[in-house]
């Protein structure tokens, strides 16, 4: 045995020449041993060699094979990549994306914006047209969303369809130009709006409220009474009712509330689109119950100073209760709008626009006005008598209070 063979026989050391004999004799088995060992140790070289080449090749062919499957994936992509559609073509969009629709969708809210701001800047700047026709035309108007003023008669057929037969009516009335209340009374009655309105005598307060209530009737019916026209008294009925006449001409059935009307009519059976009356005998055929106003669509207090007066006032309200048509437009015209007048028409009107021609409660710039001192009742007549022979060739109209007054007058 070799010196450090083990640790257990250290300090121990083999005599070869006392076992010389023992020694030769196992030599040559140690060299076939050895031999044999050398041998053993090559085939398993052999074989650890066959295993690593075995592992080196299932190693390459495991390597092989992610390569081929990351290659695979990646081709994978690459087609996908190629068969992809892209989100915008020059000249040609086939998918619109969340970016295009939010471009499309600032670009929707910007040009609204802008069309609010200039519909705006629009409405502003015909307000202040309005604002400078109305100075130059004496024109003082109150209340919300007020109709621009008329420019002239032909604006009647561009803005509101006026039918052709009531222009032409005009035209041979000789109408060529609207007063100041006619140029915005109308156009508050016509968009449907109820309207209280004060201008001097002789301004076209008739006119100004016949017209829209024709245009607005359209044509006749068998329906009842469409329109009431209240007036103080017989004479002003009479002539309200010549002028609407003259205006339809023959198109509508206009009458005028007589006291044989009054106290025989059948109204069933009698064709009236437009009533004239004054309040007493109105309210007497409505107690008849020969009269229905339900129906009615219009009611215009004419010369309500004086209709609201303690006198007539009774007789009013009942009329006005009597017409309980829920789209009614209810207008009131007067020469003169006392402030009691003014709040008692706005507890039966709603939403109205308020309409006055120069000052309220004033006369007309272009009637000349004198003031003569006459002392008593009998020198009152004869200045009255002296102005009529002045101007014996002119037209004169004169106002007296009672029926004695005027018959004094008149001798």
């Amino acid at each position: 045995m070799e010196k450090d063979a083990s640790f257990l026989f250290g300090g121990i050391s083999f005599n070869r020449k006392k076992f010389a004999r023992d020694f030769d004799r196992f030599k040559g088995k140690n060299i076939v041993d050895s031999a044999e060992k050398l041998q053993l140790i090559e085939k398993e070289d052999k074989t650890i060699d066959d295993s690593l080449e075995k592992v080196e090749f299932v190693e390459n062919e495991i390597s092989e094979m992610e390569d081929g499957t990351s290659t695979s994936v990646s081709k994978k992509r690459k087609r996908k990549e190629k068969g992809a559609v892209p989100d915008s073509v020059e000249g040609f969009s086939v998918f619109k994306s969340s970016k295009l629709k939010k471009e499309a969708a600032s670009e929707e809210t910007d040009q609204s914006v802008n069309e609010l701001l200039q519909g705006k800047k629009e409405y502003y700047q015909q307000l202040e047209r309005d604002a400078i026709f109305r100075k130059m035309h004496n024109i003082h108007v109150s209340g919300s969303n007020i109709p621009s003023p008329l420019l002239n008669f032909a604006e009647l057929r561009s803005r509101y369809k006026c039918r052709s037969y009531l222009l032409r009516n005009l035209a041979k009335l000789g109408f060529k130009e609207p007063t100041p209340i006619q140029r915005q009374a109308i156009p508050v009655l016509l968009s449907g709006r109820e309207c209280f309105a004060c201008a001097p005598t002789g301004c076209g307060k008739t006119f100004a409220f016949v017209f829209p209530i024709l245009m607005k009737l359209k044509h006749t019916s068998k329906d009842g009474v469409r329109a009431v026209i209240l007036s103080p008294t017989r004479e002003l009925a009479a002539q309200t009712t010549r002028e609407c006449k003259r205006l339809a001409r023959k198109k509508f059935y206009i009458r005028l509330m007589t006291k044989q009307l009054a106290k025989s009519g059948d109204f069933s059976k009698l064709r009236c689109d437009v009533l004239i009356s004054t309040p007493l005998r109105l309210k007497f055929a409505i107690q008849k119950r020969k009269l229905d106003l339900s129906r009615v669509e219009f009611l215009v207090l004419d010369e309500s100073d004086k209709l609201f007066e303690p006198g007539m006032l009774e007789q009013v309200d009942f009329v006005v209760k009597a017409c309980t048509n829920p789209s009614i437009l209810r207008s009131l015209f007067s020469a003169t709008l006392p402030d009691i007048v003014e709040d008692r028409a706005r507890t039966i009107m709603h939403d109205a626009v308020r309409v006055i021609i120069g000052r309220k409660n004033s006369a007309s710039e272009t009637i000349e006005q004198k003031l003569v001192y006459v002392g008593s009742e009998e020198g009152k007549l004869l200045a009255l008598r002296q102005n009529f022979a002045e101007r014996e060739f002119e037209p004169t109209s004169a106002s007296i209070r009672s029926k004695q007054g005027a018959c004094k007058g008149a001798i």
